[in-house]
């Protein structure tokens, strides 16, 4: 066969083979088959070179960017340094130090000529990249999540201290009635105000009544026996001395009766003027024998026509000690209540009412552990926060009480303060925000976050001792607070053995110093001025060690 044929795409090339017989190539077409069939290999092998070299790439585009991202968090070398780092390294850096000079007698200090300022963005236009350091202004406030609450000191519960009670009348406030159109009385609700010994409830106990009968009864027998006694002492030596001392024991009696009737009375709370009422009714039945005769009691024991008109037969009318009175113990506001009229309460632990003074109002708020230190360094009038919440521009307060607990699933501690509450615009339960200012430390200075370069083992700035002169000094300093912008370095001299570790002395690192307030730090091109620094440094080493570089780099 003719080896211009070995493949069929070759017939359609040649020109001067269009003449051949489509019969023909067709018979030959067959025979070539074995010829053709040995390319597949070769082209898979080298599909399959391509799609690998196409994953890698992809590979390398996908991951590298959260890989460098990730080594810029941990570093704290911004990414547009990392990007350019190849590059200033080898490039700038070789550049740089071929031109850059060392001062000499200045440690760690260099010359940089104008050509590279400019290349390097250490000088832009007439003045160079630097900043001056400065005291703090300030540091971001700390602002803590929260929530407000009643003031537990000013928090009544309202019970009955005697059980069961019946509930005969409820407190009633004058309010306007959207049924009606009017103004009526309607019995209180929760969010009604209330001051200091405003009715709250009248309730009716048995057994209040029986203790006030004790009482009652234990003044006018003393009152009897009183007047039997001062009548027997009088004649002492004309009656027996049994009969005396029977008369005394029978006054004493009457006083101990009464103190334990007071006592169970004000241990349920009964109100004072209750208990006057019943003196001054001992006083009456005493003044009067028959007086009890006309009190409502002596009426119905006699079946006389009551103030209604009408005897109910049968049924014994209410013991009127067995009334009781519930007031409000200071002005507040109604905030929870439990009871309504002709009720029976049977449990004494039951909040009947809960008065709740709303004009100051108690903030918990949550601290993270890692801020408490922040927190407690503050002293006498800088525990204050400001309270924000809706409807509210900010509310100050004190910050009383620091936890000493950890919740360990939060990991914060509990701070509590009270803030007031003009006009009742805040309300138990709300969220806030609490925010608490911060004053920066004495012995520190700012500066911004791009000048310090940090590899994770020191903190370096480059100092400008002159600020008409393009020399600058790498030196080490030690980093106190991290922002997002910003940096705070400690400005004053730090102990001897804390500015230079034997173990950083044996990885041949620098001493910490202090960057006083006005010293000015490079803020553009720093890397790079520190690793064309290093490699001068390196190669004057070397120089005086009488080796080249590479014998000084092996």
């Amino acid at each position: 066969m003719n080896a211009d044929l070995q493949h069929p795409s070759h017939v359609q090339h040649q020109p001067h083979l269009q003449h051949q017989s489509l019969a023909e190539t067709a018979r030959e077409l067959p025979s070539d088959t074995s010829a053709t069939s040995s390319s597949p290999p070769e082209a898979s092998a080298a599909s399959r070179l391509v799609r690998k070299v196409v994953v890698s790439l992809l590979l390398a585009l996908v991951l590298l960017p959260p890989a460098a991202a990730f080594y810029s968090y941990f570093t704290g070398v911004p990414l547009r340094v990392l990007a350019s780092t190849k590059q200033g390294t080898n490039g700038s850096a070789a550049a740089a130090a071929a031109r850059l000079e060392l001062v000499p007698g200045e440690p760690h200090t260099v010359t940089v000529p104008d050509e590279v300022s400019r290349a390097l963005n250490i000088r832009q236009g007439e003045h160079f990249s630097v900043s001056a350091a400065q005291p703090p202004a300030g540091m971001p406030p700390l602002v803590l999540p929260g929530s407000t609450s009643f003031d537990p000191s000013r928090l009544a519960r309202i019970r009955v201290r005697f059980a069961p009670a019946r509930v005969v009348e409820l407190g009633q406030v004058h309010d306007f009635a959207p049924q009606t159109g009017t103004s009526e009385f309607r019995e209180l609700r929760q969010g009604d105000g209330v001051t200091k010994g405003s009715l709250l409830g009248v309730f009716y106990s048995v057994d209040v009544g029986s203790k006030k009968n004790d009482l009652l009864d234990a003044l006018v027998q003393l009152q009897l026996d009183q007047q039997v006694f001062d009548r027997v002492e009088k004649n002492r030596y004309a009656v027996p001395e049994v009969f005396y001392l029977t008369q005394l024991r029978a006054v004493q009696g009457d006083r101990n009766a009464i103190n334990r009737a007071l006592n169970n009375l004000k241990l349920w709370d009964i109100p004072q003027d209750e208990i006057d009422a019943l003196h001054i009714e001992a006083q009456k039945i005493s003044a009067d024998k028959d007086g009890w005769s006309k009190t409502p009691e002596g009426i119905w024991v006699q079946g006389e026509t009551q103030s209604n008109g009408q005897v109910v037969p049968g049924k014994a009318p209410e013991n009127p000690w067995g009334r009781v009175t519930l007031r409000a113990p200071f002005d507040g506001v109604v905030v929870e209540k439990n009871v309504h009229v002709d009720e029976m309460v049977v449990d004494n632990t039951v909040n009947l009412f809960q008065i709740a003074d709303v004009n100051r109002l108690l903030v918990t708020a949550s601290c993270p552990e890692d801020q408490l230190p922040l927190l407690e360094s503050l002293v006498g009038n800088q525990r204050r926060w400001t309270v924000h919440t809706v409807g509210t521009d900010g509310l100050p307060g004190t910050i009383d009480e620091v936890g000493y607990m950890i919740d360990p699933n939060q990991h914060t501690a509990v701070i509590k303060g009270y803030v007031e509450n003009p006009g009742k615009r805040l309300r138990a339960g709300q969220f806030v925000s609490a925010t608490v200012n911060i004053p920066p430390p004495e012995d520190v200075v700012e500066i911004p976050a791009d000048a310090l370069i940090d590899d994770g083992m020191q903190a370096i700035v480059f100092v400008q001792p002159d600020e008409a002169k393009a020399i600058f000094t790498m030196r080490r300093v030690e980093v106190t607070h991290r922002f997002q912008r910003t940096v705070f370095v400690r400005s004053t001299p730090l102990p001897e053995e804390q500015r230079l570790t034997p173990h950083e002395a044996e990885e041949h690192l620098l001493p910490k110093e202090p960057l006083r307030p006005g010293e000015r730090v490079l803020v553009s091109g720093a890397l790079e001025l520190k690793a064309a620094l290093v490699d001068l440094e390196e190669e004057e080493h070397a120089k005086a060690a009488g080796k080249t570089p590479a014998e000084s780099d092996e």
